[in-house]
């Protein structure tokens, strides 16, 4: 039996670790007196306290951040808590506006318009024209419909999230939740 046969969520497992962004997605970091784009694999090694292993089944791990980092979203630039690493069994899907796009676990959260409604759905039930929050270098906000959304065929990969002080950040220039 492989593992990801193994994987099954707990109720506190699945309400908090689900969402994940791609390793090669990027945030707008403010860290050491600098600000400039990172990758969230490369944020994941900045950070200095050494990972803990949360849930060995679910292979999630955590890093505690005790620096000053600050990662851009909704409101400006917020503190990031913790950052997370875990691998998926799941589809990636792939999210693309005018502008923007990002590469995402299918069950990650993703804040949304449709039908002047404001809901908060998993990648996997977004749809073309959904309207979602994009955020530019320098923190000004606009909405954008998605154009397409596909699915990437990886099988599984690492993928990262943060907790941040208002749960959201610009992940690759689109408004996301964290956790």
């Amino acid at each position: 039996m492989e593992l990801k046969d193994k994987i099954y969520f707990e109720e506190p497992i699945r309400d908090r670790f689900y969402n994940g962004y791609s390793e090669y997605e990027t945030v707008i970091l403010q860290y050491d007196g600098k600000t400039d784009w990172i990758t969230m694999r490369n944020l994941f090694k900045l950070v200095k306290p050494a990972e803990r292993l949360v849930a060995k089944e679910e292979d999630i791990w955590l890093k505690n951040i005790s620096e000053e980092m600050l990662v851009l979203g909704r409101n400006g630039f917020e503190r990031i808590h913790e950052i997370i690493r875990r691998v998926v069994y799941e589809p990636l899907l792939t999210i693309e506006t005018q502008t923007k796009k990002t590469t995402v676990s299918a069950s990650h959260q993703i804040p949304i318009k449709r039908d002047a409604e404001e809901l908060l759905l998993r990648a996997n039930e977004l749809k073309e024209g959904d309207i979602v929050c994009v955020i530019e270098n320098d923190g000004s906000t606009r909405d954008e419909s998605i154009k397409a959304i596909y699915e990437d065929k990886k099988e599984y990969l690492s993928v990262y999230g943060m907790i941040t002080e208002s749960g959201g950040a610009a992940i690759s220039g689109i408004f996301q939740k964290s956790y």
